[in-house]
């Protein structure tokens, strides 16, 4: 690939390394109460074998790290888009086992040493602490302002349903934009469902624990809600960019990664604070220890029947991870793993499709016909105003389609001609631009300049 792909490729990734190499890593620093998502009590902590399990851990974390950042040279090089894709799927993936597997293998082994040396109460269900607030509502979402923000990012969908004058850029236009969309319905809604969510204890003071946990979804609503306002300007940004109204792709392209940085900034400043309240309020572990025995592979799987919530506050990292006991929870931990394994397959089964299947360009009773894996242009003899044969592809800049290096198709902008359609090969030396007499433009091109000739040739009746 490109240097400008790989640039991109790795601007939108070593950061996410980098942030979850640091939330990680502070579950072994004194910002939180507990050590690995373990209960340890404070006067422990310094034990000699929690400072070695700790240590073990630090140097895997940076042996991973180290390996992360390193990966990207086994496909950056690669020539073919479906292998490169597929290669930064399996990066991401492994950078989440990386991240993950040294936290389960610490956790547990620190996990027993504590039941070894008897430190805690870990397994005992009785608790001297107020769990009184667990049932108190505390509620933060405005429920009002996120409804309005949904209904703010549906007008371009409805402009595109109703006023889109080319039936077949109307689907096409309005699934990207509810795609988009969707952004904001997903944050709304997942803000509503985590504010319902049971509050976290971490105090014996029930004072201290609703105190707690109206900051934690204050914080939580705040930046949940300015995300979904911002994902509403992305809508109405990509309708602008759709109708040309926004400079061009480079332009959206860089509005785009503002605006990917803006939210997940709000993200991490959202989270983080709230690490920092939790660890200046917290006064107890009691709740910790009681609720251990429900956490699995370290602390990073929660299973307990008796809790009804789908989601809980996680125990290492960040924000909350599903109880797989809960039909809440089955669901969602199921369809994660359906999404996980789809992409994996299906991603490179639909790009290696489109990159390998060569373009067809013939002329066939009378029509001139342009065939590539789902798309099929026809055009009449009879409507065709003039067909030129071009030794040069003009500047083009794609609007909606495929661009890969061995094909474009879609709709694209051409140079001297407007907004036109294209379904060729760019590396090809020979390319057929057909006039419609209704003024519409294409670029056409077959697996060969042979056959791009043939067509050439059969329209023009040599």
């Amino acid at each position: 690939m490109g240097v400008m792909m790989n640039l991109i490729m790795l601007g939108c990734t070593y950061p996410i390394v980098l942030i979850m190499y640091v939330f990680m890593k502070l579950e072994i620093g004194n910002k939180k109460k507990t050590v690995l998502g373990i209960a340890v009590p404070e006067e422990f902590r310094k034990d000699p074998q929690v400072l070695e399990i700790c240590g073990q851990f630090r140097k895997s974390m940076r042996l991973g790290l180290i390996v992360m950042l390193i990966f990207p040279a086994v496909f950056f090089w690669m020539p073919w888009f479906t292998f490169y894709i597929t290669g930064y799927l399996i990066w991401v993936y492994l950078m989440i086992g990386v991240e993950l597997y040294p936290m389960a293998k610490y956790g547990e082994r620190l996990k027993e040493l504590k039941r070894k040396r008897g430190w805690g109460r870990a397994g005992v269900q009785e608790s001297t602490v107020d769990f009184s607030i667990a049932v108190q509502p505390v509620h933060a979402a405005k429920k009002g302002l996120l409804a309005v923000l949904c209904v703010l990012s549906v007008p371009p969908i409805l402009w595109e349903l109703v006023r889109q004058p080319e039936q077949d850029l109307k689907w096409a236009y309005t699934l990207i934009l509810v795609l988009m969309a969707s952004i904001v319905w997903l944050l709304s809604g997942m803000l509503i469902w985590l504010d319902r969510q049971k509050s976290e204890i971490i105090s014996r003071d029930s004072e201290v624990n609703l105190e707690f946990n109206r900051r934690k979804k204050r914080m939580r609503a705040s930046a949940w809600t300015w995300a979904a306002g911002w994902s509403v300007l992305l809508v109405w940004l990509t309708a602008f960019a759709l109708h040309d109204r926004l400079g061009g792709m480079i332009a959206y392209t860089v509005e785009v990664a503002v605006y990917t940085v803006v939210v997940c900034w709000l993200m991490f400043r959202c989270e983080w604070g709230i690490l920092r309240v939790r660890r200046e309020m917290t006064t107890t572990l009691e709740n910790y220890d009681s609720d251990e025995t429900h956490w699995y592979f370290g602390a990073l799987v929660y299973y307990n029947p008796n809790d009804r919530h789908a989601f809980v506050e996680n125990r290492v990292g960040t924000g909350s991870t599903m109880n797989l006991a809960s039909t809440g929870g089955k669901v969602m931990a199921a369809l994660t793993v359906l999404l996980l394994i789809g992409c994996l397959i299906g991603v490179p089964i639909l790009v290696g499709r489109d990159e390998f299947t060569p373009v067809s360009l013939v002329v066939e009773d009378g029509t001139l016909k342009s065939i590539h894996t789902g798309t099929e242009y026809e055009i009449s003899e009879q409507d065709i105003a003039s067909a030129v044969l071009l030794e040069e592809l003009p500047d083009v800049s794609r609007k909606n389609g495929t661009g890969l290096p061995n094909l474009s198709k879609g709709r694209y902008k051409i140079e001297g001609h407007g907004n036109g359609y294209l379904c060729l090969n760019p590396q090809n030396e020979v390319f057929l631009m057909v006039e419609t007499r209704e003024g519409q433009t294409y670029l056409f091109s077959d697996a060969t300049d042979e056959g791009t000739v043939a067509a050439y040739e059969a329209l023009n009746g040599k």
